[in-house]
């Protein structure tokens, strides 16, 4: 532990610094009684959860329909190189899952570095 330098006033000193204060503590707390204080009303409260509820929603629709047009998308594309294509399809089944296991790998790795 350190070693605190401490300052002794005289005690007139000390008792008017005190007061003093004590005294601008009181002012101070005096003006913050004097502000007045709005507590908003139940039906507040309820209108902002439910805007918050609609907001929610709506925008899980949203990521919700374009999750499934962008799998549509995909899966279109796949049954038409499939019927097309097979050989296309039988690559892209084959790169895929070794696509994946390298990109997790590689992903631990880094994060394994990252945290020695």
């Amino acid at each position: 532990m350190k070693k605190q330098k401490v300052v002794i006033l005289g005690n007139e000193k000390q008792n008017k610094h005190d007061l003093d204060a004590i005294h601008k503590l009181q002012e101070g707390l005096g003006k913050v009684d004097q502000f007045p204080v709005y507590t908003p009303d139940l039906e507040w409260f309820e209108k902002i959860v439910l805007t918050e509820k609609e907001n929610s929603r709506k925008k899980f629709v949203k990521e919700l329909s374009l999750f499934l047009m962008i799998a549509l998308f995909i899966l279109s594309g796949i049954i038409v190189s499939f019927y097309q294509m097979p050989v296309v399809f039988i690559l892209i089944q084959l790169i895929t899952p070794i696509f994946i296991g390298y990109y997790t790998l590689t992903r631990f790795n880094k994060k394994v570095k990252i945290n020695e």
